[in-house]
C-alpha cells in the first residue's frame, strides 16, 4: 500500500535556497511539470484540464516496462494537487511541480511559464533558476515619531518592469531577552513619565511629581524623538540590514525623514525615500510608492555589475562566450553570472567537462502543446543557459538576470571569475 502525505504538495516560496534544494541529487526518475496559470475566472477554468494533460504525458513516458504501483507512487503528488479545488481557485501566473519518489516541490509562480512535461535523471530546474535570479529582495522601514516597522518585500524583474506583490513584516527584538515582535515603539527607549537625561523634576501636582524638560515641551518631544530614531537605526541595522545586505527604503513624513537620515548610520539606507506618513497609506499605496525607489536602486546596481564585468574582462578575469562560461562554471570559477532573462538555447550540457552541444535547428512546425492533449509522452529539451546558471549556483556563484538591453554582451551571458 502506497502512503504519501499532504505535505508532499505544500506550496513553497521561490527563493535561491529553494532552488538549491531542488538541484540536489534525487532518486530517478525525476518528473518536472510547468504550466502557465491564471489568477481569475473564467480564465482559470482551463488550468486544471491543462494540468491533467501534462500529467498524462508524464504517465505515458513512465509506462514502458514500469510497475503500475511504482507509476502511481511517482504520480501521487500530481493527483493530490489536481484534486485540490482551493489551490486551483487561488493560482497565480504559473505553476511548477517537481516530483521524485512520491514527494514534490510545488511553486506558484509570479510569471507565466511555457507548458512542459519532462522525465529525466534530474529535475528540469532551469525555469526556476531564471525566475529566482530575477527576484530581488529589499527592506522597507515604515516610520513615525512613535512607531517603526520593517517589512521585507520581493520585486520580480521582467521586461515589463518591476512588480512587488506584498510586504511581509520582519520580526525584531527591541532589547536582549525581550519578546520578538514586528513593531518598535518609542516606549522601548523613552518613558515620558520618569526621569530621563534631558528631564528634571519641576514640582508637585495633584497626581504627585511632574517630570518635565529643562526647556520648552517641544524641546522634550524633539529630544525624545531623536532618542527613538537613533534606537530604530541601531536595531534595524543590527537585525535587518547587516545580516542580509538588502537595501532599505524609508517611508516617513518629510521632516521626520530628514531627522532620521541625519541620525542614521545604516549604510544600506537608500538615497531616496517616500515622503508620506505610512499610517495614512494602504499596503497597496506603499508598494506603489516604493517601486520607483527600487527601480532606481536596481539600475544603479546593474550599472555597477556591468562596470565590474568590463573591468574584469580587461584583466582577463571574465568571459562573454557561452562555451567559455560553461567550462568555467563546471570548474567553479564563476563568481557572478549576468544572464539574459528570457534567452533560451536548446542543446546538451556535460556537467563533468563543461562541453556544450547546440541542438539542431528546430523544425518549421512548432512542437505540440502537451497541455492541450495528453496523448504524447513527456520529453526533455535542455536549456543551455539555464543549465550553466544551475552549475554556477551550485558552486556558490551569484546569478543576476538582466533584460536584453541591460546585457553587456550579445551572447546572453557575461561571467566574472573568482580571483585565483
Amino acid at each position: 500500500m502506497i502512503v504519501t502525505t499532504a505535505p508532499a504538495v505544500t506550496v513553497e516560496q521561490l527563493t535561491t535556497a529553494a532552488v538549491l534544494a531542488v538541484l540536489e541529487p534525487q532518486p530517478a526518475p525525476c518528473l518536472s511539470l510547468y504550466l502557465p496559470t491564471h489568477r481569475n475566472v473564467p480564465d482559470n477554468t482551463v488550468d486544471r484540464p491543462a494540468f491533467r494533460h501534462l500529467v498524462e504525458s508524464l504517465e505515458l513516458a513512465l509506462e514502458p516496462g514500469a510497475d503500475r504501483d511504482r507509476i502511481e507512487q511517482l504520480l501521487h503528488p500530481f493527483r493530490l494537487l489536481e484534486g485540490d479545488r482551493d489551490f486551483w481557485e487561488h493560482t497565480r501566473d504559473g505553476l511548477a511541480v517537481l516530483a521524485a519518489a512520491g514527494h514534490a516541490h510545488v511553486f506558484s509562480l509570479h510569471r507565466p511559464v511555457p507548458p512542459l512535461a519532462v522525465v529525466g535523471q534530474r529535475f528540469h530546474a532551469a525555469p526556476l533558476v531564471r525566475l529566482a535570479a530575477a527576484a530581488e529582495r529589499f527592506h522597507v522601514l515604515l516610520l513615525t515619531s512613535r512607531e517603526a516597522r520593517v517589512c521585507e518585500g520581493t520585486a520580480w524583474i521582467d521586461p515589463r518592469g518591476a512588480a512587488i506583490e506584498r510586504l511581509d513584516p520582519l520580526p525584531l527584538v527591541p532589547r536582549p531577552g525581550a519578546f520578538t515582535r514586528t513593531t518598535l515603539t518609542r516606549a522601548d527607549v523613552v518613558d515620558e513619565e520618569i526621569f530621563q537625561p534631558h528631564r528634571v523634576q519641576r514640582g508637585m501636582g495633584i497626581e504627585g511629581i511632574i517630570h518635565g524638560g529643562t526647556g520648552a515641551k517641544r524641546d522634550d518631544v524633539e529630544a525624545d524623538t531623536e532618542i527613538f530614531l537613533t534606537f530604530v537605526d541601531a536595531v534595524v541595522h543590527e537585525q535587518a540590514s547587516r545580516p542580509t545586505g538588502l537595501p532599505l527604503f524609508l517611508v516617513a513624513q518629510p521632516r521626520l525623514a530628514a531627522t532620521y537620515r541625519g541620525l542614521a548610520k545604516d549604510p544600506l539606507l537608500a538615497e531616496d525615500h517616500v515622503a508620506k506618513d505610512p499610517h495614512l497609506m494602504t499596503e497597496e499605496e506603499i508598494l506603489t510608492a516604493v517601486v520607483p525607489l527600487f527601480t532606481a536602486a536596481r539600475s544603479r546596481r546593474v550599472a555597477r555589475e556591468v562596470r565590474a564585468f568590463a573591468q574584469a574582462r580587461d584583466r582577463g578575469l571574465a568571459a562573454g562566450d557561452l562555451a567559455d562560461v560553461a567550462r568555467a562554471a563546471v570548474a567553479g570559477q564563476v563568481a557572478t553570472l549576468l544572464i539574459e532573462a528570457d534567452r533560451f538555447e536548446p542543446g546538451r550540457f556535460d556537467r563533468a567537462t563543461g562541453a556544450i552541444e547546440f541542438a539542431a535547428a528546430p523544425a518549421t512546425t512548432p512542437p505540440r502543446d502537451r497541455s492541450r492533449t495528453g496523448d504524447l509522452p513527456a520529453e526533455v529539451t535542455e536549456d543551455l543557459y539555464g543549465a550553466v546558471a544551475e552549475t554556477v549556483l551550485l558552486h556558490g556563484g551569484t546569478i543576476v538576470a538582466l533584460s536584453r538591453n541591460e546585457m553587456p554582451t550579445e551572447s546572453g551571458v557575461a561571467a566574472s571569475y573568482r580571483y585565483a
